[in-house]
């Protein structure tokens, strides 16, 4: 490729308008967050500090968990003979393993396992500085023992009745409330507080627990209510259903004791037993007590009747039935059969009437209707039975007053009055047929008139014990059943297939995942941090910030300058790495304004303090040094900086030769001692009107002769955004080179000189960047860089 033609190019990019992404320097990134490694380091000492105190202070957990089997009738889980259970239904509760799992979580089950366990104290000992550990059963060696506990007790109550526990000697020890107050106390001394009146004496199954000794150690009493602790520990127990298609669920917790919570599970296992088997035999224990009932008064009866026809058959002297009764007999046995089946079925059905309308079983339940074959009572009673175990439930989880509890009452009021009212029926129903049954009968025996009356009557007599003796027998067969039933029915509604077993270390706190995350909050905190200071950060930082704002051309990065020594940064044979950027940057200005005139440079920047008088006069002695006679003018006439900093002292300057025509070229060009074929131009006084100073004639004379005796002019101007004077400048530049600086000018001072450019306010504008790091600088950080340049 030509030239000309590469030349060509880059005039047609000075035309495209700013990109606005450009691909990631991840290079880049990564040093520009390294530089802040101090952040990163603060961060991760304070998150993993925190991560360190919680593991410290977290109070250890275990993890106990149980799995069980529950009967559930659905998925062929039942426990019992399936013979037996065919037969005796009709007193069972149906169950599935998802009510199973809900009765389990409930708080009233858990309240109950505190209570049998009699649980309303915890005790802590110390375990470092600051920390406390749990210890329980055995390794407790005091015991309290409750006298009286006060019904109603606040939680904060019962938080000021903590009391620490100091052994005095064998007799006697210490007790220190929350107060303050100290007392000296007896072994088996009353003590109150806001718990109740309770006593202290020394636990004879105690065990010593390794590295404690009960000398001059403090062991810190609690006490919680039974009640709270167990809803406390209801909701922390998890009943977690392991597959749908089995009826099994684990019930798992976490506790700060692993034997505690070991026997907490297993006494809820043992009170969930005890619960289903009450509930699922109400019905059958409900038939037995009013079968004995019944036969309490059968048993009266029959044994009146065997006595009347043991009395008659004496009074008699009767021993055999007559031939005369046979044919009696065999004519009406069909009636008096059905007629005793009658009598049998209405005195079953006036007993069950009888106890349903009695006062004080509103809510028991229907007994069996025995021998009574009708399907619409059998219904109603199975459904009333089957409301009542609803409720019997409900009750044990919820109050009388609750509106399902309220709805199930109308419902078994409704029910009661509609088996009433059908029980009456099918009696008058038989009473009819009884009656028929009875005239029947009275023709037979008006045909058998003339059998002897003894004989009648003794069949009279024999008739009715045989009715009692039948009814008696059906009620002692029934009874019989019920009692199989429960037989049946008292295995545990559920078979532990793994017992409550905890964890040998503690799960909680987790260490390593803690530590993990404060690595990584420790580590993202600071970078969170670092992102939000950029991302509001309206000073430049990168030259890709200056890169996305403006498409105006960089003509290189000068790095910072460390040398005390003053503002010259290169001079013949230092090679140093602020002294090749000032090369490089020669070198690319040679080539951009290749073919164009490039005598009159003028450099600015949007504010002071960018570096501009310090990259002016490097510029010339660089130029200065490849035999290019070079002109440095201080044209900032206001706050001029350059010879002060130089340490030279001139009379006459710029402005002197601007406002009095007595003044010559040569009085003001003063050659560089320091650096060669470079002269300066000082500033002179601060005029009181610089910039009507700078529009007369004698700039354009002074600008025209120092083109004609210099290779090159360097104009040190005043900032464009605080001072005109630039843009008088403008018209007798060629080139113009805009100074921002890292960390110092702002994304605004790039969009004005992004707007100078799209609009050509200035000829050729060219950006350099002041005070870049070592990092930002060729391959951001190589250490070849770093040793390739003299260290000064």
């Amino acid at each position: 490729m030509k030239l000309s033609d590469l030349l060509n190019e880059l005039e047609e990019e000075e035309t495209q308008p700013v990109k606005e992404e450009a691909s990631p320097n991840f290079k880049m990134l990564f040093f520009r967050y390294y530089s802040k490694w101090y952040w990163f380091a603060l961060g991760l000492f304070i998150c993993l500090g925190i991560a360190g105190a919680y593991c410290y202070f977290a109070t250890p957990q275990y993890w106990i968990s149980s799995k069980l089997l529950l009967k559930d009738e659905k998925k062929g889980a039942d426990f019992r003979d399936a013979a037996t259970i065919t037969d005796l239904l009709g007193y069972g509760s149906s169950s599935s393993v998802e009510n199973g799992a809900e009765m389990l979580k409930a708080q009233n089950l858990m309240i109950k396992v505190f209570e049998e366990l009699n649980i309303s104290n915890a005790f802590y000992i110390p375990n470092g500085w600051r920390r406390w550990k749990e210890i329980y059963g055995s390794e407790v060696p005091i015991s309290i023992v409750i006298r009286e506990k006060n019904e109603f007790i606040d939680p904060e109550l019962l938080e000021e009745s903590k009391i620490t526990f100091y052994l005095k000697n064998d007799e006697e020890f210490y007790i220190l409330s929350p107060s303050g107050e100290l007392q000296t106390i007896k072994f088996g001394q009353t003590i109150k507080n806001h718990f109740g009146t309770f006593s202290i004496v020394k636990n004879p199954a105690y065990r010593p627990v390794p590295n404690f000794t009960l000398e001059n150690v403090p062991i810190v009493i609690a006490f919680y209510d039974p009640v709270g602790a167990g809803k406390y520990f209801s909701e922390k127990l998890n009943v977690d259903i392991v597959n749908k298609l089995a009826s099994v669920v684990e019930l798992s917790m976490l506790d700060e004791h692993p034997i505690k919570g070991k026997e907490i599970l297993s006494k809820l296992i043992e009170v969930y037993n005890k619960e289903a088997e009450v509930e699922k035999n109400v019905a059958a224990r409900n038939t037995i007590k009013f079968i004995d009932a019944q036969l309490v008064g059968l048993s009266s009866e029959l044994d009146s009747i065997e006595k009347q026809a043991e009395s008659y058959k004496l009074r008699n002297s009767i021993t055999d039935v007559s031939a005369e009764a046979e044919l009696y007999l065999s004519s009406t046995t069909i009636n008096r059969e059905k007629l005793s089946e009658f009598s049998i079925q209405i005195e079953v059905l006036e007993s069950i009437e009888e106890y349903l309308t009695k006062q004080g079983n509103d809510y028991e339940m229907v007994p069996s209707t025995l021998s009574i074959q009708d399907p619409t009572l059998s219904a109603l009673i199975a459904q009333f039975n089957q409301l009542q175990r609803e409720r019997e439930r409900m009750l044990r989880t919820t109050q009388p007053n609750n509106p399902i509890v309220l709805n199930i009452n109308q419902q078994l009021t409704s029910l009661r009055g509609s088996i009433v009212e059908n029980l009456r029926n099918i009696k008058n129903g038989l009473v009819i047929s009884r009656d028929n049954l009875s005239a029947t009968d009275n023709q037979f025996r008006s045909r058998a008139a003339q059998a002897p009356t003894i004989e009648r009557e003794l069949l009279d007599i024999g008739r009715q014990q045989g009715i009692k003796q039948q009814h008696y027998l059906l009620l002692v067969q029934k009874r019989e059943e019920a009692v199989l039933s429960l037989a049946a029915s008292s295995v545990n509604n559920s078979k532990v297939i793994e017992p409550p077993t905890p964890t040998d270390l503690p799960v909680n706190p987790n260490k390593k995942l803690i530590y993990a995350f404060g690595l990584i909050m420790g580590l993202a905190f600071p970078f969170g941090l670092i992102y939000l200071k950029d991302a509001w950060q309206e000073k430049i930082q990168l030259k890709t910030d200056v890169e996305k704002l403006t498409s105006t051309k960089i003509l290189g990065e000068i790095s910072r300058n460390k040398d005390a020594n003053g503002m010259i940064a290169i001079s013949k044979g230092k090679r140093t790495m602020i002294a090749e950027q000032f090369r490089f940057i020669r070198s690319n200005l040679a080539f951009t304004t290749y073919n164009k005139s490039n005598k009159v440079i003028m450099v600015t920047s949007g504010m002071s303090g960018e570096g501009k008088t310090f990259f002016s006069l490097n510029l010339a002695i660089s130029l200065g040094l490849v035999d290019k006679k070079v002109a440095v003018l201080e044209f900032d006439l206001r706050r001029p900086a350059m010879l002060s900093s130089l340490g030279i002292n001139v009379p006459v300057g710029l402005s002197e030769y601007l406002e009095d025509e007595q003044y010559q070229l040569d009085d003001i060009i003063h050659p560089l001692a320091m650096a060669q074929n470079v002269s300066v131009l000082g500033c002179g006084k601060i005029p009181e009107n610089p910039a009507e100073l700078m529009s007369g004639e004698r700039l354009i004379r002074l600008l025209k002769e120092l083109s004609q005796r210099f290779d090159y002019v360097i104009i040190d101007t005043a900032p464009i955004g605080l001072v005109s004077d630039s843009f008088i400048l403008n018209e007798f530049v060629d080139v113009t080179i805009f100074m921002l600086r890292y960390n110092y000018s702002t994304k605004a001072q790039v969009k004005t000189v992004e707007d100078i450019r799209k609009h050509k306010k200035f000829k050729m504008p060219l950006i350099v960047l002041n005070d870049a790091d070592g990092e930002m600088i060729y391959g951001y950080g190589g250490t070849y860089g770093k040793k390739y340049y003299q260290a000064k």
